[in-house]
């Protein structure tokens, strides 16, 4: 019944609106259990049917809810409270730091001269794509160790960092001032 609620919602795991597909299992089963589990032919089929059909009652429900909002009139349990002015300010200020920082960092990997190509491709495909130091090692030519691939990621992290603290303030103080701009 749950790989019925997953088929009708398109995913493995996924929760639409608050709701766990194996909530809507138990929803199906109690409503065939309200009707003394009755059915006309085979019980699985049934017991399926009612499960995807209580899916798509879900997902009915949230896009009803997606066209009756007014974007004019939020209502209220589904807005969020304000601590406070300020708090949101400083908040917002930080997120616009992280994403500069981000920039800072993607724009250092591809700074001509600042890391070899080996350190480049060793540094994007451990650090960023996740992949094992030994797997990156096997797949170099000349093939590396895991350990050796390791010291490289460590040297390009170091060289990086000191790129992203040299030029945080030049980023992150354009954000402040309004402009955009490079210093050194």
């Amino acid at each position: 019944m749950r790989a019925s609620v997953l088929r009708t919602w398109r995913s493995n795991s996924e929760v639409i609106a608050g709701v766990d597909p194996w909530d809507v299992v138990d929803e199906a089963w109690a409503a065939m259990a309200e009707q003394g589990f009755a059915t006309k032919g085979d019980f699985l089929p049934h017991a399926l049917t009612v499960a995807r059909n209580k899916a798509i009652d879900h997902q009915r429900r949230v896009e009803a809810r997606r066209r009756d909002r007014s974007i004019d009139l939020p209502e209220a349990e589904e807005v969020p409270g304000s601590i406070g002015a300020d708090v949101d300010y400083f908040r917002s200020r930080e997120q616009i730091g992280a994403v500069g920082r981000l920039a800072l960092w993607e724009e250092a990997i591809h700074e001509p001269g600042l890391l070899t190509e080996l350190q480049r491709r060793v540094f994007v495909a451990v650090r960023i794509d996740g992949k094992s130091r030994a797997a990156v090692g096997r797949e170099l030519d000349p093939p590396l160790t895991g350990q050796r691939v390791g010291q490289i990621t460590a040297e390009a992290f170091i060289k990086l960092q000191r790129y992203v603290k040299r030029n945080e303030d030049r980023t992150l103080g354009a954000g402040r001032r309004g402009g955009a701009g490079h210093g050194g």
